[in-house]
């Protein structure tokens, strides 16, 4: 009984100190593991220092782009905006109408290709008699060049609902943004910033800048104009009848289809240009036209008449001959011309109008109507070019028919100089006619008038700002400060956990 009752003291007894000693002996390896909790609550008691560490890093980070902007030039940009001044096709309207461009239409009516700002011709051409670094070629210009469309009011709201429909992840939003189309108005923004090349950037001054950006545009003004303006000068068909290796008669037809052709160019420019007056002798192509009728009346088909009613001809067996075969070929062309007007005449009768069912849903039956189609359409327009075409060759036939009898009759008593100088006259005075019609479109073609597709405002110069001409400097600096600050202050907490861990095991193994 006693001894229970010793063992129950025994058992009751505190532990001693030494004792617990020996139980922390007994788990050694355990203190010398690296607490990350502890090494977070370290940086929690350094928040004070290594706080405001990071934060001097973070601002450090902002300065050295700000320290960096003031040794460098200031960047500039320059920009203009481009208004297209154009007629284009009216696809609504009737055919040939033209309207003036609303939108970014290139005059041919189909969409306009800004990319070719940038092109190398357009490039090549602007810096054409500039004095500039070597440095700035072509490829860095290009690279610096931005261009920016002009949404129209419609589009623009459409995207700023489309762009709410987003922000509210709403689906419908998607499908929506598929449908949509943009569309622009007749303006475009050009802008071109300073800073050329790789590495080491070469700057030029503010007005050679503003000087490179408006030869940019001009010259692609030119390219427009170039490429879609009618700018033809008619050709000389008249200087190059050669009176002595031809006959009279064939010098005349000649001229007669020269002055024709010549005509036929005036008459085929746009109302505006035949209105245009000149600077030189307030004339204009309308007048040049009435001046081409009266030599062609005076001049040309008097000599023609007198010719051929005179039967006057240098060799009138040959004459004979070549316009005999000019009738073979002539009435084989009305053959082949009849041919297809029986043809198509055929065509249409065999045709027959599609039916279209007309009907609702409160009624008996459907009723049906009948429709042409764009085919039925064509061949009429077909057989009316077919008509006119056979109408001309029947009066060539004519003619020529009439040319041959007259030759054949060969009374004629009049002398062959006498016409041949009367010849000579009248190709010198048509000459003079055309020499004046082509000045006139020289000078319209180098006018404003005619060659100002694209109408740019003066290039105005933007300084840009500190932030916009550094943003990504500014970002990788506070960036950089973060991590150097935050990086530092969890090294220091990690070292003072690895010191506790490093004496926490010391003292383990003294004990």
């Amino acid at each position: 009984m006693s001894d229970i009752m010793e063992k129950d003291k025994d058992a009751s007894m505190p532990v001693s100190k030494d004792s617990q000693i020996n139980v922390v002996v007994n788990h050694a390896g355990e203190g010398d593991a690296i607490d990350l909790v502890r090494v977070f609550q370290n940086m929690k008691r350094g928040a004070g220092v290594f706080g405001w560490l990071t934060v001097l890093f973070v601002i450090i980070g902002i300065c050295l782009p700000l320290l960096l902007h003031g040794f460098k030039k200031p960047e500039l940009r320059v920009a203009a905006v481009v208004t297209l001044d154009y007629d284009v096709p009216d696809e609504e309207g009737k055919d040939g109408e033209m309207i003036p461009v609303a939108n970014l239409t290139a005059p041919d009516g189909e969409e306009l290709d800004l990319s070719q700002i940038t092109s190398s011709y357009v490039l090549t051409e602007a810096v054409a008699g500039l004095s500039l670094p070597e440095k700035v070629t072509v490829a860095n210009i290009r690279s610096n060049i931005k261009v920016e469309r002009i949404l129209t009011e419609d589009s623009r709201r459409q995207q700023e609902i489309a762009s709410k429909m987003l922000a509210d992840k709403n689906n419908a939003a998607y499908a929506q943004l598929q449908s949509v189309k943009l569309t622009y108005v007749n303006q475009f923004v050009v802008s071109l910033d300073n800073g050329f090349g790789d590495g080491k950037k070469v700057y030029l001054k503010d007005d050679e800048l503003r000087l490179l950006l408006d030869r940019i545009l001009e010259s692609y003004n030119d390219y427009l104009a170039m490429t879609y303006a009618d700018q033809k000068i008619p050709g000389d068909e008249i200087a190059v009848i050669d009176t002595d290796a031809l006959d009279l008669m064939e010098s005349i037809d000649l001229l007669k289809s020269a002055v024709t052709e010549l005509y036929d160019y005036c008459d085929s420019r746009t109302d505006e240009v035949k209105d245009y007056r000149s600077a030189r002798d307030g004339r204009s192509l309308r007048d040049l036209m009435e001046t081409i009728n009266t030599v062609m009346d005076v001049n040309v088909n008097y000599l023609s008449s007198y010719v051929y009613a005179n039967s006057i001809a240098e060799d009138m067996d040959t004459m004979l001959s070549k316009y005999r075969y000019l009738l073979r070929e002539t009435e084989s062309k009305l053959e082949v011309a009849n041919q297809t007007i029986a043809t198509t005449d055929e065509l249409i009768a065999n045709y027959k109008p599609d039916r279209v069912l007309v009907g609702g849903q409160d009624q008996d039956g459907v009723q049906s109507t009948s429709v042409t189609t764009d085919y039925y359409n064509e061949l009429m327009t077909t057989q009316a070019e077919n008509y006119q075409l056979a109408a001309e060759l029947e009066i060539e036939i004519a003619d020529i028919k009439d040319k041959i009898a007259n030759l054949e009759r060969g009374n004629t008593t009049v002398k062959t100089e006498k016409a041949k100088e009367e010849l000579k006259a009248a190709i010198e005075t048509c000459h003079e006619v055309y020499l004046s019609v082509r000045a006139q479109m020289e000078e319209i073609n180098g006018s404003a008038f005619y060659t100002k597709y694209a109408d740019a405002t003066a290039a105005q110069g933007e300084r840009l700002s500190f932030i916009s001409a550094n943003k990504k400097k500014l970002i990788l600096g506070v960036a950089l400060g973060l991590f150097l600050g935050l990086g530092i202050w969890f090294v220091a907490a990690f070292a003072e956990e690895m010191k506790r861990a490093g004496s926490d095991k010391k003292g383990e193994v003294t004990e």
